[in-house]
This record gives C-alpha cells, structure tokens and sequence, in this order.
C-alpha cells in the first residue's frame, strides 16, 4: 500500500505538470517529413565535403556550427563526432585520444540513469558497484558514496573525473534524462582546457529545442524497493524552423534494502532554440534541481 501511494502522488504531480506545459504550447498537427529524392540525397553527401557546397536547385546547403555536436548524426553505439577531444566538432577518428562516446541509444538499451550506471560498462572507469569510495581524516572515516554518490567514482584508478556541461564545468549530477550523448575522456587529454582532473573529464551533450518537428515521450519504471522513477520529454515546433521550445521533467523517488533510506530527486529543464536567419542560430536553457537524501551507509559502521 505505501509503495502504491508514491506511485499515485508522483502521478499526480507529473499529471499537474504534464497539464500545464500543454496549455502553454499551441495546437498543432504532426506531420511526417516526406522523404528524401536521390537527387536531394546526392546534394547532402556533396555537403559533408564542402562546406560551401549548394543543393541541385542553387539553395544554400545549411553548415552547422563547429562549436557544436549533432546527435542525429550518431548510429546506434557509434558516434561520429566529439567536443572533447579539440573543443571543436571533431571526428572521433581524428583524435590520436583516450576517449569514448556514449550514444542516446547505449543508455537507453542498458537502462543507465546516472554516471555509475554508464561505467559499468565503460573501460577504466569504477563507479559505486565496482568499488568503495571513503576519506580517512585524522581517523574519522567519511562516507563518500552516502554523501555524493556521483562523486565517488574513480577515472584510471586514479580519481574522479572533473564534469562539464557542453564543456562548461558543472556542479549538478548527472541524470541521462536530458542527456543526448556523453563524452569520457581519460587521462592528461582532458586537462588540455583546464577542466580535467588526473583521472579524465566528463562532458555531457544535453538536449536541445528542436525547430523542425514536435514530439513527445514519456516513461516510468520502479523495483522490487518501492522505487519509482518517471520522466517526460515535450518538444514543440512554434514556427517551422525558426522556432522551437522544449521542455523535459524528471521523478526520481530511489529506495533502498536498509530502512529507512530515501533518495528523493526532482528537476526540470527548460530549452529554447531560434534561428532567425539562415547562418544564426540562438540557444537557451534552464534547470531546476531539488533533490532530498538520507542515503544509507555503504562502509562498515565503526
């Protein structure tokens, strides 16, 4: 019964939530794009080439920006290109690095909700279920997996990664809710811009608007605990490649087997993208982060 009255108050709050995002986005219709001819396939393979390369009908082809990484370009496990590695959009192939990609479709195939989840199955990397982080100070033992569990992970057996957001260094934990890739780089590499630390750096690709077309997504799992997880994912197109808002809420109640424990998170991100000519494109982005813990201990009590 206590487990059925989380699930049915968190509902309740995504159902709030869920309602009030909708009323804020105008009506629309989908549609579906229509698919490409040779012709216009041919003038998009002529474009990776050149990039003042033009279309069949003389149309300007549209460059994206180096400073920027396009996950519609990964396939499956494999992506392409990287931030990491030059702080510019390289491919992964050009880069003489330590370094690895971790795909949208590699988190959601094995589940992954946060960082230790992603290194489980990452090379040289150790997160809370592979080994145990704590401080010894002057005999007083600290317990850093209770006290940050995304912090108690190690890079190279060495220590843990620095984290960034679009190269940008951040405080805020991961979640793979708004998380359209993740980059790991190891060792003296991820130093080269003054973010990384001995073990390696993490950068993270978050979602973005979309302006080309809308869509909607939403999912919720829970364990044999009384865990409860559920997030949701809004993108509305407000005008046809010009205009594109986004917005993706998450519902994170983690439970434990040592009663009584709790890991309550709750966050909000809000996206904006515009693009009012051609060769500008303006981004923003917002995010809230509230998160209630009293985590149980994972060292032997002394």
């Amino acid at each position: 019964m206590k487990n059925l009255h989380v699930i049915s108050q968190a509902m309740r709050h995504w159902a709030f939530v869920l309602s009030s995002t909708m009323l804020l986005l105008p009506s629309g219709r989908a549609q579906l794009a229509p698919a490409s001819s040779p012709r216009t396939a041919a003038a998009s393979s002529q474009s990776d080439k050149s990039s003042i390369a033009t279309s069949s009908n003389g149309d300007e082809v549209v460059v994206l920006s180096p400073f920027e990484v396009n996950a519609s370009n990964d396939r499956g496990y494999k992506a392409a290109n990287t931030l990491s590695g030059s702080r510019i959009n390289t491919k992964l192939e050009d880069i003489a690095a330590s370094l690895s990609v971790v795909t949208k479709q590699q988190l959601l195939d094995t589940a992954a909700t946060d960082i230790n989840d992603v290194f489980l199955y990452e090379a040289n990397t150790e997160g809370i279920y592979q080994w145990t982080s704590f401080t010894i100070d002057r005999g007083n033992v600290s317990d850093d997996i209770q006290s940050d569990p995304s912090g108690a992970t190690r890079m190279r057996g060495l220590s843990s990664p620095s984290f960034s957001t679009g190269l940008y260094r951040t405080s805020l934990p991961i979640d793979t809710y708004n998380i359209d890739a993740i980059e790991i780089s190891r060792g003296p590499n991820s130093s080269l811009f003054g973010l990384g630390s001995a073990g390696g750096g993490i950068n993270v690709i978050v979602a973005k608007a979309n302006v080309t077309a809308s869509k909607f997504s939403f999912s919720s799992r829970t364990d044999d605990r009384g865990s409860f997880r559920s997030n949701f994912d809004a993108n509305q197109v407000l005008l046809k490649d010009k205009l594109g808002i986004r917005v993706l809420g998450l519902y994170d109640d983690k439970r434990f087997e040592l009663k009584p424990a709790q890991d309550l998170t709750r966050r909000l991100q809000a996206a904006v993208t515009v693009r009012p000519f051609q060769n500008t494109t303006i981004r923003g982005s917002f995010e809230s982060y509230r998160n209630f813990a009293q985590r149980p201990n994972s060292t032997t009590p002394r």
